[in-house]
């Protein structure tokens, strides 16, 4: 959760973003919004690559964090099954909306 220390090295073009993310409400806020994009990222990757990936909610958050991140440094989101399906696992498709209820195409 101290990652805006590395922003001046990282995000060299605008140095004061350091201190937009000094208060931790405001970088746990940011945090969880980057990570919940790179986590959409990772299961497309893995998926793209032939394999299952199964994210779960609706765990013991304090027991994990406890357990593998102890120090604080960190936060848990989710927990990400990584692998091949067992036979019995995969089922159909679940049903999608059409394109036209979801997607809205603005003209000039």
């Amino acid at each position: 959760m101290e990652f805006h220390r590395r922003l001046p090295e990282l995000y060299p073009h605008r140095p004061q973003a350091r201190d937009w993310l000094a208060d931790r409400a405001a970088r746990v806020e940011q945090a969880r919004f980057n990570a919940t994009l790179q986590i959409g990222y990772l299961i497309v990757g893995v998926r793209a690559a032939g394999l299952a990936a199964g994210p779960m909610a609706g765990f013991d958050v304090a027991g994990v964090q406890r357990e593998f991140f102890p120090d604080g440094r960190h936060e848990v989101l989710l927990l990400l099954n990584l692998g091949h399906s067992g036979p019995a696992a995969p089922r159909e498709r679940l049903p999608r909306l059409d394109t036209g209820e979801v997607i809205r195409t603005l003209d000039d």
